[in-house]
């Protein structure tokens, strides 16, 4: 899928000694990665620019370079992690262990043989941002595997205090590293979830927003959610599920849409325009969910299942059934036939075998314990015995005696969606505690 277009991928290494390792080590371990990420080792050419302890090799198209000779000084991104509540959280020895840092290996991927940088200016518009940036969520991903991989196995080779990984602005202690990178859950690594707190205008209350950093290289959308006072631990679950399922689905949910694990669950999709030449926004807020005390009228609903690949397997209308609909009207007569077909699955479901069970999934992972991250961002998990995951979807309303059509339908929907539940208290930690306590 189309992302923001992004220069490069970039991990450091930092540590408190200077610790080069040879060229030609750093050669090997460059191939090693772009050969475990899928490329042929003879695409991989060693570039003319290289010197003893900086090393370029163009890969294909990648073009990865490994940096040992400059000297450290803490960048402004370095800086807005260190001020993190997950930091902070997490490692609390960070600011020392950066104080007392005085060598670091730079570790980036970028597009081409010619940085972004190099292009005169003005000419990268006339050529296209594809030529030198990544523009594909497939060309990030490869990027990402190949920084991870080379990341790792400079780290093992080193003695390193802190990793930072850049495009999620994810400073972590080298364990910390080494979970993550060593887990088949690469979102865990990409998207990092940043908490910002707020007081609400009206009560005062302290208000939590959780942004999940990165994402514009994964989805093409910045995304958070809006305060509230739920439960951190479940706002960060939901991020991930909702970022991993549009991975797989390949875009987005359109704004006004709302998905969720069952129809006890419904998170509405708002997209807001970019801001300031950044990625386009999507802002994610609970509508419903009784377990957490946001409750909100039921309105009629249009609800779409999907595969764990995204693709869409079923589709049902909820509560439109008092809507008088014209049989004579083609667009009337496709939702009477849906409904008929509703009204027959759910008769047949009480004497067959293969419906003996409603199809409610959940596109999300379960939080992971103290010691194994397991967001699935690959393979949504489920909470029935099915295999497939779902997302409840596109929702309408339309008052009883009104003749509607479908579009009618969806439109009416997606303004009866606007929230207008209120937030409620909740206690922090779940998930977001766990992972964070872990280094």
């Amino acid at each position: 899928m189309k992302i923001f277009p992004t220069p490069s991928i970039d991990a450091q290494v930092l540590m408190e000694r200077y610790e080069p390792l040879s060229g030609n080590a750093i050669l090997e371990i460059i191939v090693r990665a772009a050969v475990a990420a899928g490329l042929p080792a003879d695409e991989c050419k060693l570039l003319k620019t290289s010197t003893e302890k900086d090393i370029r090799v163009l890969c294909g198209n990648y073009h990865i370079l490994v940096t040992q000779t400059v000297p450290f000084e803490a960048s402004s991104q370095l800086e807005t992690a260190l001020n993190s509540f997950s930091v902070k959280s997490s490692f609390p020895e960070a600011a020392e262990n950066i104080e007392a840092t005085t060598a670091y290996t730079q570790i980036s991927v970028h597009k081409g043989l010619i940085p972004i940088e190099a292009f005169p200016e003005g000419a990268l518009q006339e050529i296209g941002e594809s030529v030198a940036t990544f523009t594909d969520s497939s060309e990030s991903q490869m990027a990402m595997a190949i920084v991870k991989s080379v990341t790792a196995s400079v780290a093992n080779a080193s003695s390193p205090t802190a990793i930072f990984w850049m495009p999620s602005l994810f400073l972590m202690t080298p364990d910390t590293f080494k979970l993550v990178a060593d887990e088949d859950t690469p979102l865990l690594l990409y998207v990092h979830p940043h908490l910002y707190g707020e007081k609400s205008p009206l009560t005062g209350e302290q208000l939590i927003s959780v942004i999940g950093s990165g994402a514009p290289s994964i989805i093409g959308y910045s995304v958070e959610f809006a305060p509230s006072k739920l439960p951190t631990g479940y706002l960060i679950e939901r991020l991930y599920s909702f970022i991993g399922f549009t991975l797989k689905r390949g875009k987005a949910f359109p704004s006004g849409d709302v998905f969720g694990s069952d129809e006890n669950e419904k998170i509405q999709v708002f997209h807001h325009p970019p801001q300031d030449g950044g990625a386009p926004r999507i802002e994610l807020k609970v509508a419903h969910n009784p377990a957490l005390g946001v409750e909100r009228d039921p309105v009629p609903t249009i609800y779409k299942e999907y595969d764990t690949e995204g693709a869409l397997t079923g589709e049902r209308i909820d509560g439109a059934q008092e809507v008088v609909l014209d049989p004579d009207d083609p667009i009337d007569a496709a939702i009477l036939q849906q409904l008929n077909r509703q009204k027959t699955g759910e008769t047949s479901a009480t004497t067959s075998e293969n419906h003996a069970k409603p199809i409610r999934r959940r596109p999300v992972a379960s939080p992971p314990d103290a010691t194994r991250p397991d967001i699935q961002s690959q393979r949504p998990r489920v909470v029935s015995d099915e295999t497939a995951g779902q997302s409840a979807s596109e929702t309408s309303e339309a008052g009883p005696r009104k003749r509607s059509s479908m579009d009618e339908l969806r439109q009416i929907a997606i303004a009866a969606q606007q929230l207008n539940a209120s937030d409620h208290p909740s206690k922090a930690g779940g998930f977001l505690g766990r992972f964070l306590k872990r280094k």
